[in-house]
């Protein structure tokens, strides 16, 4: 049986030259498109520059479904290069090519899939081949929203969901790499809010928010904090730089009035009292240390007992 057949009249198809010989209905991925072959491709028409009909989407296919699964219309379906069929089970090696179109039981040798060329990876440029750029932007995304009555706008979300015990990462990755002496700022990752002349916030504006969900479970759940802050200490130590954790500036004609009225730190919902996170049953210890920070460029302590 072929590993997938079309058996629909609505599809869509490309012309390509495939890297090597195909086969009849042989499932692969070119470029960023996955699909099947129509016709087969023999070394010899390869050796000619000829091309392939590849299709990429199509309303009914038949393919070979995984041995003892279950399959439910609507489930996403994925390429096993390896076992040469489809699954509804996700792995990293697999490519998803569309969903179920009908159920299928776990004795059937075949199920039928909506095969959809919209769902693989985002790729512009690779480690070896980077896309370059003199000066403007790779991706630019403008957006105008007229939301209102408590809506929200996300105009741009990277959601993960881990299911794996002891995975790690889970966050989009912003670097920025350099071999060169830089000009006056460069920035990793950067957000900013600008209220213009007449914006402003009814509740609480951030340029950047940093949010953490605790388990309702209990505490006892690992070393966990809003904010984390991680130095990498390769090369030139401090000494030569005043390299620090935080670099606070405040800018803008209005920064007479922030140093006036400002608050380097806003707290709320924390308790004040002896022993409690604003300890007020300090008066008279003396500070036994204190961690060494920079004000104008002049060295102070936050002390500590």
């Amino acid at each position: 049986m072929p590993e997938i057949e079309l058996m629909s009249k609505s599809y869509k198809q490309i012309q390509i030259v495939p890297g090597a010989a195909r086969a009849l209905y042989e499932m692969d991925l070119e470029q960023k498109s996955h699909g099947f072959y129509m016709t087969a491709f023999t070394a010899a028409m390869l050796a000619l520059g000829e091309s392939a009909t590849f299709i990429t989407e199509a309303e009914i296919t038949k393919v070979t479904k995984t041995a003892g699964q279950t399959w439910i219309a609507g489930d996403w379906i994925y390429w096993d290069e390896a076992a040469s069929s489809f699954t509804n089970i996700p792995a990293s090696d697999l490519f998803c090519i569309g969903k179920a179109q009908k159920a299928a039981q776990n004795a059937a040798t075949s199920g039928f899939v909506a095969l959809q060329d919209n769902y693989h990876p985002i790729q512009l440029g690779t480690t070896a081949l980077p896309v370059t750029i003199v000066a403007g932007r790779v991706v630019d995304i403008h957006v105008t929203s007229s939301q209102a009555g408590g809506g929200n706008t996300e105009p741009f979300v990277v959601e993960t969901i881990l299911t794996g015990a002891t995975a790690t990462g889970g966050r989009a990755l912003f670097k920025v790499s350099s071999e060169v002496n830089l000009g006056g700022w460069i920035n990793a990752l950067k957000g900013i809010l600008d209220l213009g002349v007449a914006g402003q916030v009814q509740g609480l504006g951030s340029g950047f928010c940093a949010e953490l969900v605790m388990p309702s479970g209990g505490l006892d759940r690992g070393t966990l904090t809003v904010l984390e802050l991680e130095l990498v200490a390769a090369g030139t130590g401090p000494a030569a730089h005043p390299t620090s954790l935080i670099y606070a500036e405040i800018t803008g004609a209005q920064r007479a009035e922030f140093n006036t009225n400002g608050y380097f730190l806003n707290f709320h919902g924390e308790a004040e009292g002896s022993g409690a996170l604003f300890d007020t049953d300090i008066t008279g210890d003396t500070p036994t240390g204190g961690l060494r920070i920079l004000v104008n460029n002049v060295v102070r302590h936050i002390s500590y007992i």
